[in-house]
This record gives structure tokens, sequence and C-alpha cells, in this order.
């Protein structure tokens, strides 16, 4: 028997996804536009940005419901970004 073990933010967003439009209001939403790291549905929790070896070269508590993080004076790479217990790769170009 095989078994794969996801991440639980990657599950959630499955079934999130295939949910009612209630439990999409509670889930995180990450994206990014350029070098801008757009932050939706988090408010309260603690944003970590790691680089690929571990190094945190971010970290800050997120106010309000929609909350925007200029990451350009990050060299251009991967970075993993944990809000909470949700962790997401994103890429700055």
């Amino acid at each position: 028997m095989i078994c794969l073990l996801m991440p639980a933010a990657v599950m959630a967003q499955d079934v999130i996804q295939h949910s009612s439009v209630e439990m999409e209001q509670n889930q995180i939403v990450v994206s990014m536009s350029g070098t801008t790291l757009n932050i939706k549905n988090a408010e309260g929790l603690v944003i970590e940005i790691f680089s690929v070896t571990g190094e945190k070269v971010y970290t800050q508590r997120i106010e309000s419901q929609s909350k925007n993080f200029e990451l350009g004076h990050l060299q251009r790479g991967y970075y993993i970004v944990r809000i909470g217990k949700y962790t997401r790769k994103i890429y700055l170009r």
C-alpha cells in the first residue's frame, strides 16, 4: 500500500476549493506581484520568510485582513513563506 503525505495547508486548499464559500473566506491567500507579497486572511498571525538554506530573512506580525510586503530588498530567488501553520514557496524575480 502506498501512502502519500501532503502538508495540511495543501490538503486544506484542495478541500476548501470544493467546499462552502464561508470556508474560503477563512483561508490564507498568498500571491506575488513583482517583488510585492500579498497576504489575505491572516490577521494576527506572524509571517516568516526563509531562504532556501533555512536562514530567516524577514519576520513581522500581520495586523490587518489584507497586507502587502515589499520584498525588493531580498536577492532574486526562491524563499519559503510561513504564516502560522501555512507554508508556501515563492520566487522573487
